[in-house]
């Protein structure tokens, strides 16, 4: 049976667009110097969103908003700066210090073990370690010192990106208007309006959960004594950014340094590992789904992919930015209707289960009256006729958006 010259060209349309996916992917990777800075600028562009409609309602003029808001992101990035520079030069200066602790620790894990397993006298599970970690830690927090001036290079670009991103606001919508014919003109800009209004809220609520995190471990380490609590406290705001394994590995990380610090004595060890993990769980899993509820609508699964992916094209900031990134690829994949298969598979899902069990429940009612009537069970042709309509039925509603009504509120 030969191929029908419809379906070669629709195989040939997926392979070609396959190509131009990893082709912009390449370039993304190869052009990440200039493409992070203006992908950063963008997502503060959005953060600081609802600031800005709140000054235009107040009736501000622009130059005064935009001048408060450039300013509020100067202090930001110095404060980050000195931040930065102030924790790695305590860092190395404590290093020795907890160097002793870590010696200690190994000693304490080598007796306890050899208590059930027999062990050289003298075993140490740091010699195991193929590198000095020591020597490690020091180079490592040497290099960020070395790296500041390439860090300062990216925060100038997104800063002047910003600048421009906000001196253009007003002229966006008003250009694409006039560009495009008029019926296309005004469905792209209804979609760049939810895309902005989305991801702002999106990054306006994770922003607030990250504090509330960032405080409740700053509080842990100050009331079980643990030391650094500020720089605990930052940890757990920036890592909150990262889905699923930033809030981890900041955990991971402040229970470890519990460990180091306060063995033997395992009760400060035992409070840090409690806080911080309800904090997590009760942050993380209970109130942040809670209030996002389905802004995003995106799968778990492609969750980690997404972070697995621009993590490999970007880097750290790649894995900040992945679900924001994601969430705006789907809003145009659900407004392009070649590519809105797409955008529903990578959603959450959790609508179409829903209407799915809708449609089920209400199939089984229908055949159950029209078998009361019938006396009879329905044909084969009805029950694939109505199966046919559900999934028909089930695959046109969703979380999203579709272009044909767009202009409805959900």
């Amino acid at each position: 049976m030969t191929e029908t010259p419809s379906g070669i060209n629709k195989y040939s349309h997926i392979f070609l667009g396959i190509i131009a996916v990893l082709a912009i992917l390449a370039a993304l990777k190869l052009s990440k110097d200039v493409a992070i800075p203006l992908v950063l600028s963008f997502f503060c562009f959005l953060l600081f969103s609802p600031l800005l409609r709140r000054l235009d309602k107040l009736h501000i003029p622009k130059f005064i908003s935009v001048t408060f808001v450039m300013v509020l992101l100067l202090f930001i990035f110095v404060l980050a700066g000195w931040f930065v520079i102030m924790t790695v030069d305590t860092l190395v200066r404590l290093i020795p210090f907890y160097a002793e602790k870590v010696v200690s620790l190994d000693r304490l894990i080598s007796s306890r073990v050899s208590e059930f397993v027999d062990l050289p006298l003298g075993t140490s599970f740091l010699s195991l370690l193929p590198v000095n970690w020591s020597s490690l830690a020091i180079s490592s927090l040497t290099s960020i010192s070395n790296k500041f001036l390439d860090i300062t290079k990216v925060a100038t670009l997104v800063y002047i990106f910003f600048l421009f991103l906000l001196l253009e606001q007003q002229s966006v919508i008003p250009k694409l208007l006039a560009a495009v014919p008029k019926s296309k003109g005004m469905k792209i800009a209804v979609m760049f309006e939810r895309i902005t209004r989305q991801i702002s809220k999106y990054l306006l609520l994770k922003a607030v959960i990250s504090t509330f995190t960032g405080l409740l471990f700053f509080l842990t380490a100050v009331v079980t004594g643990l030391d650094l609590p500020i720089l605990w406290g930052v940890l757990a705001f920036i890592f909150n950014f990262i889905p699923s394994i930033g809030s981890v590995i900041v955990t991971t990380l402040t229970i470890l340094m519990a460990l180091v610090q306060f063995a033997p004595d395992w009760t400060n060890v035992f409070y840090v590992g409690i806080l911080t993990i309800s904090t997590q769980m009760i942050l993380g899993n209970i109130i942040d789904p809670r209030l996002q509820g389905g802004q995003l609508n995106l799968s778990p699964f492609v969750i980690l992919v997404s972070l697995s992916l621009w993590g490999f094209i970007w880097g750290i900031p790649g894995m900040f930015i992945s679900v924001p990134l994601t969430s705006v690829l789907q809003i145009l994949c659900a407004n392009i209707k070649s590519l809105r298969p797409v955008a529903i598979l990578i959603s959450s899902g959790k609508s179409y289960q829903r209407e799915s069990a809708k449609q089920r429940a209400l199939e089984r009612y229908l055949r159950k009256q029209e078998k009361l009537k019938r006396g009879e069970h329905p044909s084969a042709a009805h029950m694939a006729e109505a199966e046919d309509q559900e999934a028909t039925n089930v695959y046109h509603k969703g979380d999203f958006v579709l272009p044909e009504s767009f202009g409805d509120k959900k």
